[in-house]
């Protein structure tokens, strides 16, 4: 990730380090659950998620990691979030 980061001359406005500053499900919502959108990439496949009441147990499900923490790397741009990595999702990121 600070590999693409340094190759478009971006930087993160805020960094926390997932090992250390672990979020639960509950603290995830709290976060993402008024934004627009959800992209999440895991190996090659990417989905995308619009956040409601209905879609909280599958976003949950897709953005927690096995120790139950937010997955790295998370992006947010405006109220669009990333999870997970995908070289396709970054090499076109719409939020450049």
């Amino acid at each position: 990730m600070q590999e693409f980061l340094d190759t478009h001359n971006l930087q993160a406005g805020n960094r926390t380090d997932a090992r250390k500053e672990r979020m639960d499900a509950e603290a995830v919502w709290a976060l993402m659950g008024d934004a627009k959108q959800i992209v999440v990439a895991k190996g090659k496949r990417v989905e995308t998620f619009a956040p409601s009441e209905e879609t909280q147990e599958p976003i949950l499900k897709a953005v927690l990691g096995r120790s139950g923490s937010l997955r790295a790397p998370t992006l947010q741009s405006g109220d669009v979030f990333f999870v997970g990595y995908n070289v396709a999702l970054y090499e076109n990121p719409p939020f450049i």
